[in-house]
């Protein structure tokens, strides 16, 4: 009887409860009882998510979510932030030249417009016969290569057509498709679509039986500083010159006087052109023209003559050496753009929030697993560390990204490592191992943890499952952290400003306790629930995890509407978190 009267007092509480309450019971349920879990799945068709994870993974996943490591913070003397421009140069890629850029154009487009992955990556492809899926691939591939051809020149795109024969043109391919991929590096925010089409064109053109096929390999290497620079003997000095340091620098205005702009820009130039005279190889040379003018015609022939693929030689000139010095610098306006939004974000976190003192229970970023959406249990002082280690993370993996980019494309690239076309859940995919960007990860996540001095919670990468299928989408993860932290950092920025612009302005912020307390309020919840493990129903999925910390984050990002501060993001100018419009 007390059994009975116990399972009527529980079903009376069920059928009282609200819908959060039920929700968070059902979740419970879920992830705590496997017969439930796959019984769910199946009746909603969701068995290819099951495939894909086995239950001992699941329980392995549970059980590193609370997990901690300890170390001494910064016991290692290999962790520094001193720049190696001799390795930084292997991965920093070349600026476009002004002729490279119509080549940029053409790539772009083609891609544009390819329907590539459409017809290869179909759910009907998944099964087919290997013989008829490389007919299929061919044809496409063929499609590709003589549109490209046709659109640059008609007359060569026409012969194309006829004889087949594309080992003639190969200079003329690797040499566009190396372009787009190098301006995708260079700026991520670019090419979103085209660049992925792209990858996936090359990783096909990779197989044995297709460049058999085709007789030539469309993939060539990335032009970097470095390949540019070790044609001449003396190139590879300038990398341990004193003086590229100067010639490299950001020269930000905040807090200087224009007495000291004007010093900072002179000292550059004069580093630049030294540097460039220093280590050219042949000196630069200065054409001339009748009244000291460059002809209209001189120049489209110019402009036309340089269709040609064949090197204009491997001589360094003044010219080559500093776009070199640009290409560099390029890279560190890169780094300072993406890591920016981090390092904002660190110092907030420690001016506003003490480690050991949660203070008033509304800054406090103590989370709770089931309360608001939150999916793991942290104490304020452990959720402080979790949201250092994670955003340090961040930072790390950005001012390395070049590095792991070009680890990526080789992963993408390897031969040895075949794509499987497989349903993950999210569509079919491409799914590959990519060891080359594990270990740079951990590698990377090593050096964290030295940092920080220990580690909370999962130490897990997810790279060739149906979480990160491949290494295209790994980079993707993180090329967009700037642009989910970027937004929120200039409207926290901008609290102030804008508390100032107006009476009625200053009456809404005040309403929200002050301009300082605003500020607070929208850290703290972002600290709490873009680090709380939602995002997924499941620990593998999200949590504590490498990949977990990004979907919290973006699962953040995703309700920001909903949030009594929203308008105030409205009013310092946000429009969104993909650089486009829409939430």
């Amino acid at each position: 009887m007390t059994d009975a009267g116990g399972a009527d007092a529980i079903l009376a509480s069920i059928d009282g409860a609200d819908e959060a309450t039920l929700k968070r019971l059902l979740q419970t349920v879920i992830r705590k009882v496997p017969e439930c879990r796959t019984k769910v799945a199946q009746d909603a068709n969701l068995t290819s998510e099951l495939y894909q994870v086995s239950e001992e993974e699941r329980q392995k996943a549970v059980a590193d979510q609370y997990s901690e490591l300890k170390t001494n913070a910064n016991d290692d003397p290999n962790v520094t932030d001193e720049v190696d421009f001799y390795e930084r140069a292997k991965f920093v890629p070349m600026r476009l030249t002004y002729e490279e850029r119509k080549y940029l154009r053409l790539i772009d487009a083609t891609m544009h417009v390819s329907s590539y992955t459409d017809h290869i990556d179909s759910a009907a492809n998944v099964n087919v016969n290997p013989a008829r899926k490389l007919a299929l691939q061919m044809k496409q591939l063929c499609a590709v290569l003589t549109g490209m051809q046709v659109s640059h020149n008609y007359e060569t795109g026409q012969q194309l057509m006829q004889t087949r024969e594309f080992t003639g043109r190969s200079a003329f391919f690797q040499t566009v498709l190396e372009i787009g991929r190098r301006y995708k590096i260079l700026n991520p925010e670019r090419m979103r679509d085209s660049y992925g089409k792209l990858m996936y064109f090359l990783q096909d053109s990779r197989k044995q039986e297709v460049r058999d096929l085709l007789e030539f390999d469309a993939v060539s290497r990335v032009r970097s500083v470095y390949d540019v620079l070790s044609k001449s003997p003396k190139g590879l000095g300038m990398l341990e010159d004193p003086q590229l340091r100067t010639a490299t620098m950001e020269i930000m205005p905040e807090g200087k006087s224009r007495p000291t702009i004007q010093r900072e820009i002179k000292a550059k130039e004069a580093a630049i052109k030294h540097l460039a005279k220093t280590y050219c190889s042949v000196a630069r040379r200065r054409k001339r023209h009748m009244g000291g003018m460059y002809s209209l015609g001189i120049l489209r022939s110019s402009y036309q003559e340089s269709d040609s693929e064949d090197e204009q030689g491997d001589d360094l000139t003044e010219d080559i050496v500093e776009q070199c010095i640009y290409s560099i610098g390029d890279h560190s306006t890169y780094l300072r753009f993406n890591r920016e939004p981090c390092d904002r974000l660190l110092s907030y976190l420690k001016e506003y929030f003490d480690p050991q003192d949660p203070g008033h229970a509304e800054y406090s970023l103590a989370i709770e697993e089931g309360k608001d959406g939150a999916r793991l249990s942290h104490p304020h002082q452990r959720q402080y560390t979790f949201v250092l280690q994670s955003m340090t993370l961040w930072r790390e993996v950005l001012d390395n990204m070049f590095q792991l980019w070009h680890l990526a494309e080789e992963d993408l690239l390897d031969e040895e490592h075949a794509y499987q076309l497989a349903d993950t859940g999210q569509g079919h995919q491409r799914v590959q191992k990519s060891p080359r960007s594990v270990v740079a990860m951990q590698k990377i996540l090593a050096k964290v943890q030295r940092k920080v001095g220990g580690w909370v919670g999962s130490s897990i990468v997810h790279l060739g499952d149906h979480n990160v299928p491949n290494a295209l989408m790994f980079i993707d993860k993180y090329i967009q952290v700037p642009r989910f932290l970027g937004p929120l950092v200039i409207t926290v920025d901008k609290i102030p400003e804008l508390a100032k612009s107006s009476a009625g302005m200053k009456a809404y912020v005040d309403s929200f306790g002050g301009a300082q307390k605003l500020q607070k309020l929208i850290l703290a919840d972002f600290f709490r629930h873009a680090f709380d493990g939602s995002g997924a129903d499941n620990f593998f999925d999200a949590g504590s995890c490498i990949d977990g910390r990004l979907t919290s984050a973006w699962n953040w990002c995703s309700s920001i509407e909903g949030k009594p501060y929203f308008p105030i993001f409205l009013l310092t100018g946000f429009s969104g978190f993909d650089g486009k419009e829409g939430f």
